[in-house]
């Protein structure tokens, strides 16, 4: 009789570690629209943040748990995606080399945006693409439109 309930104790345990397990596996990611900004910038300045320190830009605004930015500036580009790409918004920052650089669900990128709006997108960012004296992007994944 004790055999069969120690049997029972771990076998319980096993299928509730299986179950915790799955369930972290599909989670997914926390939507952007249910974050508050921690930081609102001009997309040349946050550029310049990263061109100037990257590893203080990156503690900053990519920092060491997950949490949105909101971003404004003008739209340089607009770089249409499919189910499986994101669309891309870029930003103008002042140097034709770099942008910050916006990915959006295609459903998620409002249809009337063009170039040369003035727009504020709020996403996460993953920092900065450059490299030395080779210019590059600030990224933001899973952007939305914000409110400016």
């Amino acid at each position: 009789m004790k055999r069969r309930n120690i049997f029972l104790i771990i076998a319980l345990v096993v299928l509730g570690g299986a179950a915790f397990g799955l369930k972290e596996c599909f989670r997914g990611h926390t939507g952007v629209d249910g974050m508050d900004a921690v930081h609102a910038v001009d997309a040349p300045a946050l550029l310049a943040e990263f061109m100037a320190d990257d590893a203080a830009a990156r503690a900053k605004y990519v920092g060491s748990a997950e949490q949105a930015i909101q971003v404004n500036g003008v739209i340089a580009a607009i770089e249409a995606g499919n189910d499986s790409i994101p669309a891309n918004v870029r930003l103008e920052t002042g140097d034709p080399m770099a942008s910050v650089a916006c990915e959006f669900a295609p459903a998620d990128l409002p249809a009337a945006w063009k170039a040369g709006d003035r727009v504020s997108v709020k996403g996460i960012c993953q920092g900065y693409t450059g490299d030395g004296m080779l210019p590059g992007d600030v990224v933001l994944q899973r952007c939305i439109e914000a409110e400016q």
